[in-house]
């Protein structure tokens, strides 16, 4: 509708700007607003004539207030801040709790198979945890909570029964031990179903149900006695087993009795609606775990060092989470004190900048942290530094792709995945030979390097759209 005066006449500038509102509306300053002006006739003595304004300029910048003011819903005075610092900084410590179970484990498996194993089942776990996520997230979203549960209880029988095959296929055809099959199953239900506790906002329900099993595997550490492994083993495995039944509780809650809930479209109807969006969710996790598992997975066994060089990327995934986080909240305040788009461009780029700088700094701290144990037990080398640093690049990519990846731009991080791993392991057969472990290590940092700087570009063209961050 053209907006009227007090005298009920259309206003100048609205009946000057309405022909040209497609035009109009995709310019992201006064001055494209200007040009267009121009090129439509207009000059200076036009402008102060017809529209009472000094010069073309001045008329753009009227223009383009009303185009924005038209074309953009008021933002709220208060919106709801997404970042919660605590809760979400620990997410990456959460997900490392069975870590303090692993001595004991490797007593009843053998380091043999237990590091293969888990190296396996983590992958199957990421992909179909962080795939069924991304699909309850869009079924929360529209309304379907009981969608999104169904979502998530499917994704954690089928991980565990992908689990509980694989194992059991290495125990018959490869002569691993039946206490293989366990821990998979154990590993993967864990990871899945904590996955679960953390959509639902029950960091703090995850941290008290693991607690006995990690002070146990701490004690096991001093005692290194068999019986007292495998009771730590039992008690890990009741631990796991309280998260899963927790988690598969929240996925079957209903409203509150005095609620009446809603009626929910058939599940296959939801996810056909949203069929287009599941493949590039899907396959990017599959690419992300491709990557990182592939670089670690050739040196559990002989090279413990380098595996263990990378501990500071998953300890710092939370704070990659809440970051990413606090990067949208910031972007939506500043919407609402910013004047023109270019305005907001600039402090959207101070922002990614800061936002990068924090993910340098805190994937570094912990990063030390492994490589001081390495030192003090007299392992550190070349190779397990630059891991770690390939970690740090690694993850602070990551920050980027959270926020690409909150504005839906997946198929932008499935093609910058595949050229990272056209990188590392896509390259490795042109060095000469069995790369040694150094120069490997070293290609594996340059992918990250390259898939740091193609997430940039995105993103970058990705903050001159003020819509995204409304």
């Amino acid at each position: 509708m053209t907006a009227t005066r007090d005298d009920g006449q259309a206003h100048p500038i609205d009946a000057l700007i309405e022909p040209m509102d497609a035009s109009l509306a995709r310019a992201v300053e006064p001055l494209q607003v200007a040009a267009i002006l121009e090129s439509e006739g207009l000059n200076d003595k036009i402008a102060r004539e017809r529209y009472g304004h000094t010069d073309v300029f001045s008329l753009a910048e009227t223009a383009f207030s009303r185009v924005a003011a038209k074309a953009v819903p008021p933002v709220p005075d208060a919106p709801l801040r997404r970042a919660r610092p605590t809760a979400q900084i620990l997410h990456g410590l959460l997900y490392g709790l069975p870590a303090a179970l692993l001595p004991a484990a490797s007593g009843l498996v053998g380091t043999q198979w237990l590091m293969p194993g888990l190296v396996f089942t983590t992958g199957i776990g990421w992909v179909l945890g962080s795939s069924a996520a991304q699909i309850a997230y869009t079924l929360m979203g529209r309304g379907c909570p009981r969608s999104a549960g169904r979502v998530l209880r499917t994704g954690l029988v089928i991980g565990v029964g992908c689990a509980a095959l694989t194992a059991t296929g290495l125990a018959l055809g490869m002569g691993a031990p039946v206490a293989l099959v366990a821990l998979c199953v154990t590993q993967i239900a864990f990871q899945i179903s904590s996955g679960i506790l953390l959509f639902y906002r029950r960091e703090a329900w995850l941290a008290a149900m693991m607690m006995p099993a990690v002070l146990a595997g701490i004690g096991y550490i001093g005692v290194a006695d068999r019986f007292v492994g495998l009771l730590t083993v039992c008690l890990g495995v009741i631990c796991v087993a309280a998260v899963v039944g927790a988690a598969m509780l929240l996925t079957l809650a209903t409203p509150d009795k005095g609620e009446q809930p809603a009626a929910e479209p058939p599940l296959r109807t939801l996810l056909r609606a949203n069929l287009r969006g599941l493949p590039p969710a899907f396959l990017y996790s599959l690419l992300t775990a491709l990557f990182l598992l592939q670089a670690e997975a050739r040196y559990v066994l002989d090279r413990s060092d380098i595996a263990i060089a990378g501990a500071g990327l998953v300890l710092g995934m939370g704070v990659l989470e809440y970051r990413a986080h606090v990067f949208d909240d910031d972007a939506r305040a500043a919407i609402r004190r910013v004047s023109y788009p270019a305005e907001f461009t600039s402090h959207g780029r101070w922002l990614l900048a800061k936002g990068v700088l924090a993910c340098l700094v805190t994937l570094s701290v912990l990063s030390a942290l492994p490589l001081a144990f390495l030192h003090a037990t007299g392992r550190l080398s070349d190779a397990s530094v630059v891991m770690a640093a390939a970690h740090v690049v690694v993850g602070t990519a990551y920050f980027v792709a959270f926020l690409l990846a909150n504005q839906g731009k997946v198929r932008h991080l499935c093609a910058a995945q595949a050229l990272a791993l056209a990188v590392h392991p896509g390259a490795r057969p042109l060095l000469s030979g069995a790369p040694p472990v150094l120069a490997d290590v070293l290609l594996f940092l340059v992918a990250g390097l390259v898939f740091f700087l193609i997430l940039l570009v995105p993103m970058a063209v990705s903050l001159r759209d003020v819509q995204r961050y409304r």
